[in-house]
């Protein structure tokens, strides 16, 4: 009976588990570990194109018109926490109640001359703002951010862009120029340009 018992349980346990499926050898150029030094000049080219158009659809760089970011950013032009901001971020805190702050410091003083702003509730942009509080660079965020892929555009308050960036995964991004130009792949803190040879 104990038997019987056990086979009606290991058998209801088969047909409750998951099936799992194979694992396949397939590169998807949006994931995975970091590859860039074992390709040929030929798939780079490929890679920086693909993504290039996925960044750039029209086939080149558009700049905002100008004036169009002031007038659709009229609440962001000035940082209205300011002092608390600046503050904060000067204090040391990449924190402040609903929003996540970043310094940028002058060479390699303490002087934080620009600071950034990401709303919690909109992640998908970035405020960067002067040590007076005025705006001077927005970045916006387009994919399935914060997951990766992702790409992100930053935009001078005039509307001009001033580069883009595309994240394959957390420690790898494809550097464009305001142009358009590939830069190079930035892994963790080290950037690989186009002919780099191993």
């Amino acid at each position: 009976m104990k038997k019987k018992i056990f086979s009606w349980i290991l058998f209801l346990g088969l047909l409750v588990l998951p099936t799992v499926p194979a694992i396949a050898e397939s590169f998807d150029y949006v994931g995975g570990s970091f590859d860039w030094l074992y390709m040929s000049n030929e798939e780079r080219t490929e890679r920086v194109s693909h993504i290039f158009n996925i960044m750039f659809p029209k086939g080149y760089v558009a700049n905002f018109p100008r004036g169009f970011l002031k007038d659709r950013l009229k609440n962001h032009l000035k940082d209205r926490a300011h002092e608390a901001h600046y503050e904060a971020v000067c204090a040391g805190y990449t924190h402040y109640k609903d929003v996540d702050l970043q310094p940028f410091f002058a060479g390699k003083s303490k002087f934080v001359y620009m600071y950034a702003l990401q709303y919690q509730k909109a992640p998908q942009k970035t405020f960067y703002y002067d040590a007076m509080g005025k705006l001077k660079f927005i970045d916006f965020r387009y994919g399935d951010y914060p997951q990766c892929p992702y790409y992100t555009k930053k935009y001078a308050i005039n509307g001009k862009l001033v580069r883009a960036m595309y994240l394959q995964n957390p420690d790898t991004m494809y550097i464009f120029s305001d142009k358009g130009s590939f830069i190079g792949v930035k892994y963790q803190n080290n950037v690989y340009g186009f002919n780099y040879q191993r």
